[in-house]
């Protein structure tokens, strides 16, 4: 009977292990027994530098136990490989302590780490595979990630998949192949990155660390073995083994020249692989990052430097940035392109080697630096080859690569904030704000307007009842304040994805299509009608060289819908700032010219009499068409039409990128009835004014326009970084920045108010000058007026006896 008891003890445990079975594992975590055990070795290299191997020794023994403790039973059941990988490890860690071999010690250590990480990878799909996804868990914590940069992120695909394999939303065989390919994809770039790291430290004369990194590299390549087998076969993956073995032993041995071959077969054999190969969305998706990464590099260079010196730093370390984001986007997707072009391939890999060599230079000093038309010309020969190589649907511009930019920037602006750098901060806002503006904003303001001011204002000056990011990054506030209007931005911009992505429908783009262009068109003749409003009678010819002057204006819009395709894509990267500078001309040209105009005609025609009035306007008549005067109408017809024309250009563009031009066109033909009959109806309705009515209705568009368009205008120059934000704690609907050009900030409000007293002034100015002016003179000097045979000003306007129609 006390035989059988030990059995029946073990059958008990047994049955509660597997009543239990997710809590198997959970005596130790797996992470902390893998940071006891590395904690343990780094400690002996500690104690190797200072002379004391037997203190060294205990360390790894130490070592030894935590990993026996919490790691080698669960992982000798999933991968005996990687248990006897991680025993050898922790052997020849504990021999080099007694031999006091530091660099041995630190192979040893690589060594040990892959081979656990290799095991945990194991236990994690094993335990998937059963559909234990407390186990999973807590085992996919004992993993490595790719290094995170500023325009990439960790994965968490695996993560994910456990969590949905968790709560019963995904089978057991579907989290499997997410949680491998997330394992793979880290390891593979981690590997690359390890290799690198060695041969920095090789260059550097590092022997220590080349020998760890070399190490763990070769450790690495255990996990991603069967996935080589796949793509190139049993035999290619055996030459792969030997080469990181022998690179792992040349650089524990410090042979240099065996190493350096070792070194370039891997890393030649890595350059050309993929082990987690990406679907098609995704590898357009990295594309997609891959040329915006390298069309930002010498945008931000030329920013710099001026010759061949550097004048604003941060600028070189955004260069440097987007550098190093181009080339990790292309390693991920070299494996693929090598396929499609090996010889273009290599050769955007030298020239993005070329372009680390020339920014990195820049940042390493202030003068004698290369001029910025250097690094323009090796990106032009990149991207040339790029052109060539990339599917064309990889390079057909698409939003979600530019969402994932705008949360990454958005993350690191949180991260700055929390550190208290709020320089740092408002760098990402605005790099945040540019990937929003080149990217989805154009389209987002073609489908939805409204939702892509809310996004604006979320990011500048706020919306939706929240302070906007630059006020609060301005202010200096706390992290979670940021983080608050942050979680806002994101439920906006997942609406601006969601508005995106189903904007291809027809009907949804002839309907915004006949929006816009009604929009635009109604602005134009609101124009129109206020300049032509008190051509009546005499002057009725003068409306011809305004409507020549319009009909310019469609004609220019026409050509620039024409050459969109080449003119407008050349000045994209001037973005808003394009749009901002053609809004500054037509509002010069409006306030200049209209404000001459108007005075001129309306007052001349009220002061004197009515017979002087009519030999100046048949005097104006003998100087034919091309006058100062009808030049000037016909610039501001022109104007007022080919602005309008030109943003609408813009929209109509990006509504084109989503259905084609045959969908926009119907319902810009649509936009087109409806303006042209509004604008009848307003034109007949202009008719049947009485001549001081028809000036007073003149005077109010004509300021309700011009108040619109200068708050469109500066509210783009805010966006542009030319005027500054200081916003109001109002909320606004955003019909007042659509059709009114009304926003909360008191940049843009106060210019408003500025053109408004413009034009208000200028009457009264007009008024005292031509008007009141010369009525005093003629009252004190009565009889000089009477010698020169022309009657006094009339006492009121009211009283001229009105021009014919």
């Amino acid at each position: 009977m006390r035989r059988l008891r030990p059995i029946f003890a073990a059958l008990v445990a047994t049955v509660a292990a597997l009543a239990f079975a997710d809590d198997a594992f959970s005596a130790t975590e797996p992470w902390k027994a893998a940071s006891d055990a590395r904690s343990g070795l780094r400690a002996a290299g500690i104690e190797l530098l200072t002379g004391d191997e037997a203190a060294a020794a205990t360390e790894v023994r130490e070592a030894s136990q935590a990993y026996a403790d919490g790691l080698e039973d669960p992982i000798d059941g999933a991968d005996a490989g990687a248990d006897r990988d991680a025993q050898a490890a922790l052997d020849d860690a504990e021999q080099a302590a007694r031999d006091g071999d530091v660099r041995a010690l630190a192979a040893a250590r690589g060594a040990f780490a892959a081979a656990v990480l290799r095991g945990s990878a194991a236990v994690t799909l094993s335990a998937t595979d059963r559909g234990q996804a407390a186990v999973a868990r807590r085992w996919l914590l004992l993993r490595d990630f790719r290094t995170a940069t500023r325009f990439t992120r960790p994965g968490a695909d695996a993560t994910l998949a456990i969590e949905r394999l968790g709560e019963g939303k995904v089978a057991p065989k579907a989290a499997h192949t997410a949680v491998a390919k997330d394992l793979l994809d880290g390891y593979q770039a981690r590997m690359r990155e390890l290799l690198d790291d060695a041969n920095a430290a090789a260059e550097r004369g590092f022997a220590t660390r080349q020998a760890e990194a070399s190490a763990q590299a070769a450790g690495y390549w255990r996990i991603l073995r069967a996935r080589y087998v796949q793509d190139r076969g049993e035999a290619a993956a055996a030459r792969m083994t030997t080469a990181v073995d022998a690179l792992a032993t040349a650089a524990a041995e410090r042979d240099g020249t065996t190493w350096k071959a070792r070194f370039a077969d891997v890393t030649r054999a890595l350059d050309s692989f993929t082990a987690a190969p990406f679907t098609q969305p995704e590898a357009a998706r990295r594309a997609q990052q891959l040329l915006r990464f390298l069309a930002l590099v010498p945008v931000e260079y030329d920013r710099g430097v001026s010759g061949t010196k550097v004048n604003l730093d941060f600028e070189i370390q955004e260069a440097v940035a987007f550098r190093t984001g181009a080339a990790a986007a292309f390693t991920d997707l070299r494996a693929l392109l090598t396929r499609r072009d090996a010889a273009r391939t290599q050769a955007v890999a030298d020239d993005l080697d070329q372009l680390r060599t020339l920014v990195a230079t820049a940042a390493a000093r202030k003068n004698g630096v290369p001029e910025a038309g250097e690094v323009q010309a090796v990106t032009d020969r990149a991207e040339a080859d790029l052109d060539k190589i990339l599917p064309k649907e990889w390079k057909e511009a698409t939003d979600e690569s530019d969402y994932d930019l705008i949360a990454l920037t958005l993350d690191r602006m949180e991260a700055a904030v929390g550190a208290a750098e709020y320089k740092k901060a408002e760098q990402a806002r605005l790099e945040a704000y540019a990937f929003f503006e080149f990217g989805p904003e154009r389209r987002l303001k073609a489908f939805d307007p409204g939702l892509a001011i809310e996004v604006e204002g979320l990011i500048w000056f706020g919306a939706r009842d929240q302070q906007g990011l630059a006020e609060l990054i301005a202010k200096r506030a706390a992290r979670r304040q940021v983080h608050e209007t942050r979680l806002v931005l994101d439920d906006a911009l997942g609406d601006a994805a969601a508005t995106l992505g189903d904007s291809a429908n027809k009907a949804t783009v002839v309907t915004n299509s006949a929006v816009l262009v009604f929009r635009e068109g109604l602005e134009a003749v609101l124009i129109l009608a206020a300049i032509t409003a008190s051509f009546v009678g005499a002057k009725r010819r003068l409306r011809r060289p305004v409507f020549i002057g319009a009909m310019l204006g469609l004609v220019a819009s026409g050509l620039t819908w024409l050459l969109a395709q080449t003119l407008l894509q050349s000045l994209d990267q001037f973005g808003e700032k394009l749009e901002a500078v053609v809004g500054l001309v037509a509002i010069a040209v409006l306030l200049l010219v209209t404000n001459w105009f108007f005075h001129r005609v309306y007052w001349s025609e009220w002061i004197g009499r009515f017979h002087r009035q009519r030999k100046r306007l048949e005097k104006v008549s003998k100087t034919g068409f091309i006058s100062a005067q009808a030049l000037g109408l016909l610039i501001l017809g022109l104007t007022s039409i080919y602005r309008e024309g030109f943003e609408t250009v813009l929209f109509l563009q990006s509504l084109e990128l989503s259905a084609g031009a045959a969908t926009v066109l119907e319902g810009t033909a649509l936009g087109l009835l409806l303006t042209f009959a509004v604008a009848a109806a307003i034109f007949i309705f202009q008719q049947k004014l009485p001549y001081k009515k028809m000036l007073v209705f003149t005077g109010v568009m004509i300021g309700v326009v011009l108040v619109v368009m200068v708050g469109q205008t500066a509210r783009t120059m805010q966006g542009t970084g030319w005027l500054p934000i200081t916003s109001l704690d109002i909320d606004l609907p955003y019909w007042l920045g659509l059709w009114f050009g009304v926003f909360p900030t008191v940049e843009t409000l106060l210019a408003q108010v500025v053109a408004a007293l413009f034009v208000i002034g200028s009457y009264f100015v007009a008024q005292e000058v031509r008007v009141k002016r010369p009525r005093r003179k003629a009252k004190t000097t009565p009889a000089a007026a009477g010698e020169n045979g022309a009657a006094p000003p009339a006492e009121d306007a009211t009283e001229v006896e009105p021009v014919p129609r």
